[in-house]
């Protein structure tokens, strides 16, 4: 924080006024041993400040260590550097929403063992968190074996789409990598599918006073999680609004799909995306 500048400010003006009344006791023929008084002094002061300055850095380290696997990491450096402060509230922003869930997962819950699940999920939730978090998106949640991730905020995109678009993309290349090693190992490949909407959002504290969480709130997280419920519908593991699709720097490999009936909101134009 602010500490160690206020406790030099604070030597400062002592050494100043040392030095100003040793001055006016020379002058009535008293001398004053005032180089080894500051000297000793600026030992003290700035052994100090060192020592706070490391206590500091590894009480940093320890809440870094110990919090970032609950938040992200775009988050928690937010939180420790003061910009996103306690409290509930929030306000509007930019964002892209991007919501995935595994496809069939019910059925697979109820032919394997809890361990194997949960394993299982964990290694996938692993490679998911990897990419989206180089790309400097937000993971808000898992629910179950699905997330829910945001890019735009706390961090401020040129293009949070186009990260989306481009993170449901790597998420699809990574599970294909990870799917031929399931099948190394007898476990059946899993398929997932991705919905994309951007729009204007609530991002900030919600919950109750004794706990709340850094999320997004608004139409655009109820329409990319209708979309992404689109997915095995349409025969398209990514389903993304018209808005995302004019916001993408190449829609070449886009197919627009016919318009869409969401539940509790009017029809959205929509565009599907599969690997070639």
């Amino acid at each position: 924080g602010d500490r160690p500048y206020w406790d030099l400010s604070i030597f400062a003006a002592g050494v100043a006024l040392l030095w100003g009344y040793s001055s006016f006791a020379l002058a009535a023929g008293v001398f004053w041993p005032v180089s080894g008084i500051t000297f000793a002094g600026s030992l003290a002061c700035f052994g100090r400040m060192g020592l706070e300055g490391v206590l500091a850095f590894r009480e940093r380290r320890r809440l870094t260590q110990s919090f970032g696997r609950y938040v992200s990491p775009n988050v928690l450096r937010e939180i420790l550097a003061g910009r996103i402060a306690p409290g509930m509230g929030g306000h509007r922003t930019w964002v892209c929403v991007l919501f995935s869930d595994i496809r069939d997962f019910t059925k697979r819950s109820e032919t394997q063992a809890p361990e194997a699940i949960v394993f299982l999920l964990n290694r996938y939730f692993d490679e998911m968190t990897d990419v989206i978090h180089r790309h400097g998106g937000t993971i808000d949640k898992f629910i179950g074996d699905g997330l829910m991730a945001f890019f735009g905020a706390p961090n401020v995109q040129d293009n949070p789409a186009q990260h989306g678009f481009n993170v449901a993309r790597e998420m699809l290349e990574k599970l294909s990598g990870m799917n031929r090693t399931l099948v190394t190992q007898g476990i059946e490949p899993i398929e997932i599918g991705v919905g994309l909407h951007v729009g204007e959002v609530i991002v900030g504290h919600v919950g109750s006073e004794s706990r709340y969480e850094y999320t997004v709130i608004g139409d655009t997280v109820n329409v990319a999680a209708r979309l992404e419920g689109l997915t095995k519908e349409l025969g398209y593991p990514i389903v993304c609004s018209a808005d995302v699709a004019k916001a993408l720097d190449d829609t070449r490999e886009l197919d627009a799909l016919d318009k869409q009936s969401i539940k509790g909101h009017a029809a959205v134009s929509v565009f599907g995306w599969r690997p070639c």
